[in-house]
């Protein structure tokens, strides 16, 4: 299991733990909308919607999405859940989410945030 990894204390891009290496993940950007009304509110802040990225579709919500360019960003693979509880006891308290592209973040929450 393969996912991106980050502090919460960090925000620069200093690697988070030891064992974090660079990955690629894809870069979606998604907008609650549809293509039109996007268009019609954002358009002369942002252009029309079809005028960036690539791979235009719309969720399953009714919401448009577009791959904008892959990103590096640190991650951290697991080959078995007893790995990821490992971790879990060596790092603290984790938040698990979803980040673009369907990658699953974890966050090593070690300061504050609202």
């Amino acid at each position: 299991m393969k996912f991106q990894v980050r502090r919460t204390s960090e925000w620069g891009d200093k690697k988070p733990c030891k064992e974090a290496k660079r990955i690629t993940i894809e870069n979606w950007h998604t907008r609650t909308c549809a293509e039109l009304e996007f268009n019609d509110r954002f358009s002369h802040q942002e252009g029309l919607w079809q005028d960036r990225g690539k791979n235009h579709q719309i969720t399953k919500e009714g919401y448009i999405t577009r791959q904008m360019e892959d990103i590096k960003a640190w991650g951290v693979e697991f080959s078995s859940l007893s790995d990821l509880v490992a971790f879990a006891k060596e790092y603290g308290e984790l938040v698990i989410s979803v980040s673009s592209g369907d990658m699953v973040e974890l966050e090593i929450y070690d300061d504050y945030r609202e």
